[in-house]
């Protein structure tokens, strides 16, 4: 082929991966949509889980405090060593989905574990290897999705939905609350993260397949 003709080979060829949007991606679109779905159950552990400890449980703010202080510890000090170990063993939506279901078992354990101390550092707990197993590996399904070109978009559209879902979850909760106290809201938050799961455990299969 004449050098002009692979030139404009090339070209065209960098011109489609230009014009690729995450917009066109319906893989991505279904993760997206399933990142708000389990981002706006999981901000219910800043947002009204420590209203449930102090309304329903009587905890004093101070302990409450060091209780939210807890997980930013735990993922200081566990995260990077906990992904160092497991990524590359399994697929990172498999992960994803490992992680939601331990953050949905957290909501449960709201409702059947007695008021005490150490049921609440359960609860930190689970959510917080939930968080630490679910993140990280969205980060890298997304990062996998783009390329050089259209990265920004990616990254764009990612942001937006956790910044959806920040400003959806305070308002889901208590509407729930509204009608149903805090059980109904564990109980709701567990079984959207089931499902969230579920999708994620289908884009596996989808991809891998």
């Amino acid at each position: 082929m004449p050098r002009a003709g692979i030139i404009n080979t090339i070209k065209k060829v960098e011109e489609g991966i230009v014009k690729m949007s995450p917009y066109k991606d319906k893989i991505y679109l279904v993760f997206i949509l399933l990142s708000v779905l389990f981002a706006m159950c999981f901000f219910q552990f800043f947002i009204m889980e420590p209203v449930f400890y102090k309304l329903q449980w009587h905890f004093s703010e101070r302990f409450i405090g060091f209780l939210m202080a807890l997980n930013g510890i735990l993922i200081g000090v566990v995260e990077m060593v906990l992904i160092h170990n497991l990524e590359g063993r399994r697929h990172g939506l498999i992960y994803i989905v490992s992680g939601i279901l331990i953050t949905s078992l957290g909501f449960i354990m709201l409702i059947f574990l007695p008021a005490a101390t150490a049921s609440a550092l359960i609860i930190v707990l689970l959510m917080t290897f939930g968080e630490m197993m679910s993140f990280p590996f969205m980060n890298t399904f997304w990062i996998s999705r783009a390329n050089d070109y259209n990265r920004g978009e990616y990254a764009a559209l990612y942001s937006m939905s956790w910044s959806a879902a920040q400003v959806c979850a305070p308002v889901v909760g208590g509407v729930i609350i509204s009608y149903g106290g805090f059980s109904l809201l564990w109980w709701a938050l567990c079984g959207l993260s089931v499902v969230a799961a579920g999708g994620y455990y289908w884009l596996y299969r989808f991809t891998t397949n």
